[in-house]
């Protein structure tokens, strides 16, 4: 109740020091001289601020008082973007490693589109889930950001492809004169849980009036510490442990050197001088075991302009990117009596390698015949550590101007980028020389020897854009309300994607890991027509049609018309509908070896009855048939089925339909009330076949060469001739060998609705010498977010006030500035949501299941609301000197419990700051 009650405040004290801001500000002018600008979401220029598009638009000064560091940080401010989309920090395991996405209205990364002073930037070397191509956002330098526009409806007919959930466009500087610098530090209480570096340098001349020409450039230089367990694991309450991980914290029996496995008894390898309670050999990786990984980032950009004529400006802009995230991997194991499975997706064959077996006369094996051993290599931890590292550049130069009062632009440009993941991991040969005892237990083993155990191997990936785009805007004749504006225009674009698994795995030599092979080019053309018409004094009709056509696919055009009408000065009417899509990306239709791996836990339609009826009959043998009926049962109803899933060259592209509908009431200039419902419903997603899906549907058309099983194992023949000797009559018999290979194929199937309401609520308030007062309320209410039933050819139920879909997100601000000092508060709210994600893990994590497994009231079976207090200050009394202060958690919050991932640091951190301009 205690943070619903701030909310209500927040809210309430926005409300009325907006009254304030008409009575305080209805007397000021306006002496502003009003130009024609491009808004984000339309080609056309205008003089209104407020477009039929919902467009949100953050300015340099609100940037600075959220304390981000990165562009990824300002975008998780955003109460329409989704906080758990994939992000550089702790995504060690993601085929992506190094990068960091955004996605709106929770509809993924491939359904926001990210620009750069409204171009298109490269995408990352590497694809997430080697399939999701995507913006990384932490290659854009914060701090060459002038300002963030956000679109919140769909754009495809302005911009095209993956325009569906809204465009991000990041605003940069057009021009610079002098020399300025920058610094900060963010540190948290405890020193040991990392820190936060960032300096740029700015340098321009020219200016284009004077001397006709601007050039400048920005490089930024970032560094995040990273931190382990064992830096933080005493911050950690007793119900993580306890309830969450009964491990987290605890030395390893996967040690160094090792555990003989003698019968079913640990016996600590000799040599060994960490021992637990129970004598066996353990280690402690917790200073292994990252929390927080390290990071480095170089960001560069530079533009410049030149007037030709009066008329004509050229311009150009370079950036470059390198971003590193340095990951650490806990040293590789091997358990007794344990097997690695993979998938070879190459050769299409599932591989698997016994774990090894220390023979009689192995040195480290006293019992006089061959053991199992549980051993971690730790002969130099630090070779399993690796740099997640992605280059990209963007160079592009044009020409803009007037003719005949329009005006017209030409660009050429292309985008780059590298990315890999490389690191060192066990080969095949590495279990072989452990059991020949090549490889010495507990070392010395020499460099050599490592290198050639442990090769380095993972995936490189590089992609490229080249275009060129042209358009024309102008007016063409008056209508009622004013003149009818225009602006047409064409791009064309080369595109190539390369993301490639090394040689090393290809060859299935590496133990566990799966290839990934993608290869390809296309064309994609594009033409578009957008019509503004004022066809009465307060009425404006917005209308848009792109036609869009990539190799291989047939066009597609997209729609959009926007109405804005102004009831009265002070209040505006507006809605969209648009039609969206998304292209099929090149991993998606011309890979040529999709991701592998393997899904666990799955009931095998073709054996489960048989198993479960063999471990009903085995489980009343003897103690051999006691643990052959588990065996028996796994290996039908939570069967491991190897799988690969590949392009589709078939596919079609997905698309969305869209509709926003609000106002803006402007009580006073000093004072506006944005609201508007949003909805959008995508279909024909790109997306694989759930395994149940497709093994319910063996040998029926479209799935015959999907499934491949191996023939009945004499040991699964032993098992049922011993059940029917157990059970005279029962003549179990299996009726398919085990699943050697799952091939499942994207495909366009389903689709998702979300549906909300957007708050924004500005107001100033000047009261002379007390100084100036500026508020803000952004929120999202959410609506729904339903996913499509295929089976029953319905809508699931709604998952808002489900895991991760939170039908509040809420921002309250409050920013003071007087003279040389300003300061202020950020009130960050999201509402309470349940542990299951939806219907299907509800009887796992649904509030009745959770309870069953706690003392009921001890701890909360849902994730509770959360509030946290930023704080922010700035002096700037110092000739071309500022200085800033922010406070991130100010009152020291902790996150809700959260039983289902566990607890969470967020410390209270402090963010110092200095900027010089020379």
């Amino acid at each position: 109740m205690r943070k619903n009650t701030q909310l209500s405040l927040s809210l309430s004290a926005a409300a009325a020091l907006l009254c304030c801001a008409q009575v305080a500000q209805a007397q000021e002018q306006d002496t502003t001289q009003l130009q024609r600008v491009e808004v984000t979401g339309s080609n056309i220029k205008r003089l209104a601020s407020e477009t039929a598009s919902p467009v949100q638009v953050y300015n340099r000064e609100e940037i600075r008082r959220t304390g981000a560091n990165t562009v990824r940080q300002v975008l998780d401010t955003l109460t329409s973007t989704s906080s758990n989309e994939i992000r550089d920090d702790g995504n060690n395991t993601s085929f992506a490693s190094g990068a960091s996405g955004v996605s709106m209205r929770g509809l993924g990364k491939g359904a926001t589109l990210v620009l750069l002073n409204g171009r298109r930037v490269a995408n990352f070397g590497l694809a997430d889930g080697a399939k999701d191509t995507f913006v990384n956002v932490d290659s854009i330098p914060a701090d060459a950001v002038e300002r963030v526009e956000v679109l919140k409806d769909g754009a495809s007919a302005i911009y095209g492809s993956d325009a569906m959930a809204g465009v991000i466009n990041i605003i940069t500087r057009r021009s610079y004169n002098g020399v300025g610098a920058s610094a900060s530090y963010t540190f948290n209480e405890n020193p040991s849980e990392g820190a936060q570096r960032q300096a740029s340098i700015v340098a321009g001349f020219g200016d284009l009036e004077k001397d006709r020409f601007n050039v400048f450039a920005n490089i930024e230089a970032y560094r995040r510490e990273g931190y382990t367990v064992a830096d933080i694991k005493g911050d950690y309450p007793a119900w993580h442990k306890g309830i969450f991980n009964p491990a987290f914290g605890d030395p390893s029996l996967s040690s160094f050197p090792g555990n003989l496995r003698v019968g079913t008894n640990r016996v600590p390898v000799a040599g060994c001088t960490t021992l637990n309670a129970s004598g066996q050999c353990v280690t402690d990786v917790n200073g292994l075991n990252p929390v927080s990984d390290p990071a480095k980032r170089i960001n560069f950009f530079s533009a410049a302009r030149a007037k030709v004529t009066e008329d004509i400006q050229a311009f150009a802009e370079v950036s470059y990117s390198k971003t590193t995230t340095e990951y650490r991997n806990l040293p590789m194991t091997i358990g007794a009596g344990a097997t690695s499975r993979w998938y070879d997706g190459f050769n299409k064959v599932a591989q698997s390698v016994p774990h090894p077996v220390l023979s009689a006369t192995n040195p480290a094996n006293p019992t006089g015949g061959p053991v199992g051993i549980d051993y971690r290599f730790m002969d130099d931890p630090s070779i399993f550590n690796y740099d997640g590292t992605g280059k990209q550049y963007r160079v592009l130069t044009g020409v803009q101007g007037t003719f005949r009062e329009m005006d017209w632009e030409v660009s050429v440009g292309r985008n780059a980028a590298e990315a890999d993941k490389l690191s060192r991991w066990g080969s095949r040969d590495l279990f072989t020389a452990v059991a020949s005892g090549e490889y010495k237990i507990g070392g010395p083993n020499s460099k050599e020897l490592l290198d050639r155990l442990f090769p380095v191997n993972g995936s490189e990936g590089k992609n490229h854009q080249t275009w060129v785009d042209a358009k024309l805007s102008g007016e063409l004749f008056q209508l009622p309300g004013g003149p009818l504006a225009f602006a047409l225009g064409a791009e064309h674009r080369q595109e190539g994607v390369s993301i490639k698994s090394t040689d090393n795995v290809m060859k299935a030599q590496i133990v566990g890991r799966g290839s990934v092979l993608i290869d390809g080019s296309r064309n994609l053309d594009a033409a578009f027509l957008e019509l503004n018409a004022p066809v009465m004094k307060h009425l404006e009709l917005n209308g848009a049609l792109r036609f869009d056509k990539a190799t291989g696919f047939d066009g597609r055009v997209s729609p959009k018309l926007g109405v804005r009408f102004e009831v009265m000065p002070q209040l505006l009417l507006r809605g969209t509908v648009a039609g969206g899509f998304r292209a099929p990306n090149i991993p998606e239709t011309l890979g040529q070896v999709g991701v592998t791996g393997f899904f666990n836990s799955t009931v095998d339609p073709r054996r489960c009855e048989t198993a479960t009826q063999l471990r009903d009959i085995l489980k009343n043998g003897n103690a051999a048939d006691k643990s052959d009926a588990t065996l028996a049962y796994n290996s039908g109803c939570l069967a491991s089925v190897p799988a690969m899933i590949s392009a589709n060259p078939n596919l079609k592209p997905e698309t969305s339909k869209s509709i926003t509908l609000g106002f803006v009431f402007e009580p006073t200039k000093n004072a506006s009330i944005a609201v508007d419902y949003f909805k959008i419903e995508r279909k024909n997603e790109i997306n694989s076949r759930d395994p149940d899906y497709v093994l319910e549907r063996e040998g029926k058309a479209g799935y015959e060469d999907m499934i491949s099983r191996g023939p009945v194992t004499a040991q699964e023949q032993a098992w049922a001739d011993r059940a029917n000797q157990l059970a005279p009559g029962s003549n179990l018999a299996w009726g398919a060998g085990q699943i050697t290979s799952l091939l499942l194929q994207y495909e366009n199937f389903g689709k998702t609705e979300t549906s909300g309401v957007d708050i924004d609520v500005k107001g100033r308030v000047a009261a002379g010498s007390f100084g100036t007062l500026n508020l803000g309320v952004a929120a999202t209410y959410a609506l729904t977010y339903k996913a499509w039933d295929i089976d029953a050819n319905n809508w699931r139920p709604n998952q808002v006030g489900l895991y991760q879909n939170p039908r509040l997100k809420a921002v309250f601000s409050a920013a003071w500035n007087k003279g040389d000092w300003s300061t202020g508060l950020r009130f960050n709210y999201t509402s309470k949501t349940a542990l299951n994600r939806d219907e299907t893990d509800l009887a796992s994590w649904g509030e009745a299941a959770c309870q069953t497994r706690l003392k009921p009231g001890s701890l909360p079976c849902f994730i509770d609301e959360d509030l946290r207090t930023d704080f922010n200050l700035a002096y700037t009394g110092i000739k071309n000197l500022r200085l800033s202060l922010n406070v991130l958690n100010l009152m020291g919050d902790e996150r809700p419990v959260n039983l289902r991932d566990g607890y969470s640091l967020r410390p209270r951190s402090y963010k110092v700051g200095a900027s010089y301009d020379f």
